[in-house]
């Protein structure tokens, strides 16, 4: 299956960073190192891969965010067994936006579907989801499509990267998470004074 995925990647060239985006069976650091390469290999510019990376991340989770707010927590279940997500993993979803709030939508960048559905279902304001989103993903956009024109023809070892790279990158959000919480809460710093 991987080797046609990556024939469907080569073969649709600029246009199937959006299709690998909105089809979401291929990890998406793979179909933005691709967009890197095509940018090195000089078949693209980088800020026409870079918008159009952007803008398919934004508009997928605007669609899965407007899917779990019209259809409700029913849909939302019978899109996760789709994607393969259990329902318990639903509900910690919904835990961690009544105690974060919008930003817990960063982690749309680990599991896109099921952040964006629980945003709509837990009716997250739209405009902070929007606004979350576009940061987030512009971010993820701009460093795999870097990554990518670094990899250059090794664009397909993307994987190994981020199995090196990804335990910093969840390092940064839990610290950013870490951080935000007790700056919200500033008892805890003067009971440990």
């Amino acid at each position: 299956m991987w080797h046609f995925l990556e024939q469907l990647l080569v073969g649709c060239g600029v246009f199937s960073i959006p299709l690998g985006i909105f089809i979401q069976l291929i990890p998406n650091e793979l179909v933005l190192a691709y967009g890197g390469y095509l940018v090195g290999s000089l078949d693209a510019s980088f800020l026409f891969v870079f918008l159009l990376a952007w803008s398919a991340f934004v508009t997928s989770q605007v669609g899965l965010y407007w899917i779990g707010r019209y259809g409700g927590r029913p849909v939302a279940l019978k899109l996760y067994r789709s994607f393969r997500i259990k329902p318990e993993k639903q509900l910690q979803a919904e835990a961690w936006f009544e105690k974060y709030g919008a930003w817990i939508v960063c982690l749309s960048l680990i599991w896109r579907q099921l952040f964006a559905i629980s945003a709509g279902v837990m009716r997250l304001s739209f405009r902070k989801f929007f606004v979350v989103t576009t940061i987030v993903f512009a971010a993820w956009s701009f460093v795999f499509i870097k990554v990518g024109l670094m990899l250059g023809s090794n664009w397909r070892q993307i994987g190994e990267f981020m199995h090196g790279f990804g335990p910093y990158v969840l390092l940064a959000i839990l610290l950013f998470f870490g951080v935000r919480y007790v700056m919200s809460h500033p008892s805890i710093l003067k009971k440990s004074a």
